[in-house]
């Protein structure tokens, strides 16, 4: 590996701007000028000197950043992280994590938003500012089950007040088509526009839509789908269902043998043509019915109903 450095490194601060390394606090602001770079770290003179000697601060930065390729002499805003061991750790953001005590409670909001100006100032988008229905441009990364992952270089807040990479999330059913027929068009490393569907600072989790309805109505449809699974999660499963309790289901399917019940629970129940007397072939799907719930078929088979996913009862028919 090869340590590269400017002519200028080993200049001594000027004693008009020069700061004694003890008197540093985390998360102060410090403005300098890069003097080295090694690996995936940058030194930068921020006219600091301990024991009569100028300390360089240290920079680490991710593979692949592109800040790695700053030139000596070119100047940088870097913000305090560490001091210890007589070494300077610097980041290109403030820590959020020392606001409360640097700068008090009241002014925290401040050093917030001082983060988010810190990562727009170098190209990007912050989770932080974004609203539903704000246009994003960005690059397909990868597909998956749940739908296509977009990078739209915004970053959310990471652990010790880093910022961390945030690629927004397109579900299948905000591609746009029918039957994920989109989501076969988008190939890995296509552009895209899209559109926020939700930013959770929370979470850290971007929700992009690529359909064309107003964004009010399409954030209706989300809450609505939010609050059915909720409600689905909190159904009875079929094995915890008592036999010879009635229930009251709604006809969902039509079989040779019988018809497929959904009776609020988290399985489907079979009603068997043998249960169902002079019913069969009157009831269709929609139909309100009242069954009983059948105890589960033996092992050695023969005769009744069985229940739907194989977990639970049979129905008879009411």
């Amino acid at each position: 590996s090869v340590l590269v450095l400017a002519a200028a490194a080993a200049a001594p601060a000027s004693p008009a701007s020069s700061r004694s390394f003890a008197s540093l606090a985390v998360g102060e602001r410090l403005s300098g000028s890069v003097v080295g770079r090694h690996r995936d770290k940058l030194f930068v003179d921020v006219g600091v000197e301990r024991r009569g000697r100028a300390v360089a601060a240290q920079l680490n930065l991710p593979q692949r950043h592109p800040m790695r390729e700053q030139v000596p002499d070119q100047p940088l805003s870097v913000y305090v992280r560490r001091v210890d061991d007589g070494r300077l750790r610097v980041a290109l953001d403030p820590p959020l994590g020392a606001a409360a005590d640097l700068a008090g409670e009241s002014d925290a909001e401040a050093w917030e938003a001082e983060v988010l100006l810190a990562a727009a100032a170098r190209g990007g988008v912050v989770l932080e500012t974004l609203a539903p229905g704000d246009a994003l441009r960005g690059r397909v990364v990868h597909s998956a089950a749940c739908g296509v992952f977009v990078d739209c270089s915004v970053s959310r807040r990471g652990s010790r007040g880093r910022r961390r990479r945030c690629d927004g999330l397109v579900p299948l059913d905000q591609l746009g088509g029918e039957g994920g027929a989109d989501e076969a068009r988008l190939s890995s490393g296509q552009e895209v526009e899209a559109r926020v569907l939700e930013a959770n600072v929370a979470s850290g989790r971007l929700l992009l839509t690529l359909r064309p309805e107003p964004i009010e109505l399409l954030r209706d449809g989300l809450t609505a789908r939010r609050r059915l699974a909720r409600a689905r999660a909190r159904r009875p499963t079929a094995a915890s269902l008592r036999s010879g309790s009635l229930r009251e289901g709604a006809v969902v399917r039509v079989e040779s043998f019988g018809v497929i019940v959904n009776v609020g629970a988290k399985a489907l129940g079979l009603l068997h043509a043998s249960e169902m007397g002079d019913a069969v072939g009157e009831v269709g799907v929609g139909d309100a019915v009242l069954v009983e719930v059948l105890p589960p078929p033996k092992a050695s088979g023969g005769g009744g109903g069985a229940g739907g996913g194989g977990d639970g009862g049979g129905a008879g028919g009411g």
